[in-house]
């Protein structure tokens, strides 16, 4: 074969491999494209530190080339747990796909705030390890607080009053509720087990409207008086008429 043939056939063939080369990766986009995935977006704009819920979130399908990197995606409801109670580190727009750099795990790193419902306050009280130790995150509490009162008759004498129900226990020391692995859960454990040996008190985070927050310092720094913790009943949220507890009633 002459050299003038060959070399155009070189270059033909050349070509034809780079040509097959390039529609071989546009086959491969366009079928990745038809591939579709399920994506979870919110459903209203979150805003920075807020915790994600479960009803904040939909399912969404996108082509998979869609999809952007790190994204969380839906195959079972089992994946809704991958980003129920963490915290945004950003706010997270309506309809956006959710990358798992926008987010963190509900912790103490991640501010006690997070957990504050709109319009209350976070308020923390300590109580006695032992008494911490039996409450969880979530739990509903009554107030109590004991002080000495002057009686109608000029008597002093110790009364107690319940000071206020159905109170919503943010976090109990570093937990928080963030549902932790067993890993996790026991160190934690070992550094509460660790901070106690220096006390025998434990915090207790607590939902409180301004005007509660208000009283409970009031009750707290009264000379003598000393703060109680009841637990509820899980979805007992009722409020009771309760009288002042005295010795005189209680021997009536």
């Amino acid at each position: 074969m002459k050299k003038g043939i060959m070399l155009p056939l070189v270059l033909a063939i050349m070509a034809a491999l780079v040509y097959a080369m390039i529609v071989n990766s546009a086959q491969k986009k366009l079928t990745a494209s038809k591939s579709i995935k399920t994506v979870l977006v919110p459903v209203r704009d979150i805003k920075e530190r807020e915790v994600i819920k479960r009803d904040y979130l939909k399912r969404v399908q996108v082509p998979a080339a869609y999809v952007q990197k790190d994204a969380f995606t839906w195959t079972t409801d089992a994946d809704f747990a991958k980003i129920d109670n963490a915290i945004a580190r950003i706010q997270i727009p309506k309809g956006n796909q959710i990358s798992k750099y926008a987010v963190t795990s509900l912790s103490p790193e991640a501010g006690l705030s997070s957990k504050i419902p709109v319009q209350m306050r976070g308020y923390i009280i300590t109580v006695p390890t032992n008494v911490a130790s039996m409450i969880k995150p979530d739990d509903n509490i009554d107030i109590l607080v004991t002080f000495e009162a002057i009686m109608k008759n000029g008597s002093r004498q110790k009364v107690t009053v319940t000071l206020l129900q159905n109170v919503k226990v943010l976090g109990v020391g570093a937990d928080l509720g963030q549902g932790l692995d067993a890993k996790t859960a026991a160190a934690m454990r070992n550094d509460e087990e660790d901070a106690n040996a220096y006390t025998d008190t434990g915090a207790l985070s607590l939902a409180l409207s301004p005007r509660d927050a208000q009283y409970l310092a009031l009750a707290q720094n009264q000379d003598g008086s000393e703060i109680s913790v009841i637990l509820r009943s899980q979805g007992d949220v009722t409020n009771y008429v309760m009288e002042i507890a005295t010795f005189d009633k209680l021997f009536q």
